[in-house]
C-alpha cells in the first residue's frame, strides 16, 4: 500500500468520525476542510518545484497552516485545562456576583444544556447564599421567553431565593452577555468582579471576554458529554477568533 493512500486512510477516520456522530454539521464539515487542507500540505512536498513562483507558494501556504494548526491546539488546550481547573465549585473563591450565561430554551423550559449550567450555578448558591445571580440571554426567534426569564423561573423552582436573581434578557451572543452583565454590575453598583457560570467548552471564551472588557472574573463548569464537548469545542475555534477581535475592538472603543 502507497504511502499516499495510507495517509488518506488515516485522514479519512476524523471525517468517517465526525459525520457518523454529527451528520453534515459545521463541526463536520470543518474537520473536512481541515483534513482536506493538511492532506495537500503533506502531499505537496512531493511536487517538483519546476519554478520559484511554485515554490513560494507551496511556503506561505506551509506558514498559513503551520500557524492554523498551532492556534487550534493552543485553543483546544486552553479549554481543557480550564475545564479541569473550574469543574468544582469548591475551586474558587467566595464570589458577590455570579453571570450565568444562557443558551437555548425549548418550549417545555429549559435545555439540556441550559440545565446543567443552572444546576452547577445552585450548586454554588447552596455554599453561597449571599451572592448575586445575573442570569443572561434574551430571546431567539425560535423561543417562546426570554432565555434570562427561562433561567429564573429554573432557579426558584430548585429553591433559589427570587431576590438573589437579577434579568439581562437582551443579549443574544456571549460577548453581549458579558457586556450587558457588566453594565448592570456597574449600575447596581456590585463589584467589579463576577464568577462566570457555563458549560465546559465554552468557559474558556466567556473568561477572556470578560477579562478584556476589565472584568475582575473566576469560573465554574458543567461538564458535557463527551460527543457534545469535542462538537462545540471544534465551533469554539472560529467563534473565539470573533470575539477576541470584537472584544478589543470594544475595549479600545470604550
Amino acid at each position: 500500500m502507497s504511502k499516499n493512500i495510507k495517509l488518506i486512510i488515516l485522514l479519512s477516520i476524523p471525517i468517517i468520525l465526525a459525520l457518523s456522530q454529527w451528520g453534515l454539521s459545521f463541526s463536520t464539515v470543518f474537520v473536512i476542510v481541515s483534513m482536506i487542507l493538511i492532506y495537500l500540505l503533506i502531499s505537496a512536498k512531493n511536487i517538483d518545484y519546476k519554478n520559484k513562483h511554485t515554490k513560494v507558494i507551496y511556503k506561505i501556504y506551509k506558514v498559513i497552516m503551520m500557524l492554523f494548526i498551532t492556534s487550534f491546539i493552543l485553543l483546544q488546550s486552553a479549554i481543557i485545562i480550564n475545564m479541569y481547573k473550574t469543574k468544582d465549585v469548591n475551586s474558587t473563591n467566595s464570589m458577590n456576583t455570579m453571570i450565568v450565561l444562557g443558551a437555548k430554551v425549548n418550549k417545555d423550559g429549559v435545555s439540556k444544556t441550559l440545565k446543567q449550567r443552572l444546576d452547577k450555578a445552585i450548586e454554588y448558591y447552596n455554599e453561597n447564599k449571599h451572592i448575586n445571580i445575573i442570569v443572561s440571554g434574551g430571546q431567539g426567534k425560535d423561543e417562546v421567553v426570554t432565555e434570562a426569564r427561562a433561567m429564573k423561573n429554573y432557579l426558584v423552582k430548585n429553591g433559589v431565593d427570587k431576590d438573589n436573581i437579577i434579568l439581562e434578557n437582551k443579549a443574544t451572543t456571549t460577548l453581549e452577555n458579558i457586556m450587558f452583565s457588566k453594565e448592570i454590575m456597574e449600575d447596581l453598583n456590585l463589584e467589579n468582579k463576577a464568577l462566570i457560570v457555563t458549560s465546559d467548552y465554552h468557559l474558556f471564551r466567556g473568561r477572556f471576554i470578560g477579562s478584556i472588557l476589565g472584568v475582575e472574573n473566576e469560573g465554574i463548569c458543567s461538564i458535557s458529554r463527551l460527543s457534545s464537548r469535542v462538537y462545540y469545542m471544534i465551533r469554539e475555534y472560529p467563534t473565539s477568533i470573533i470575539d477576541f477581535y470584537r472584544s478589543v475592538k470594544i475595549r479600545i472603543l470604550s
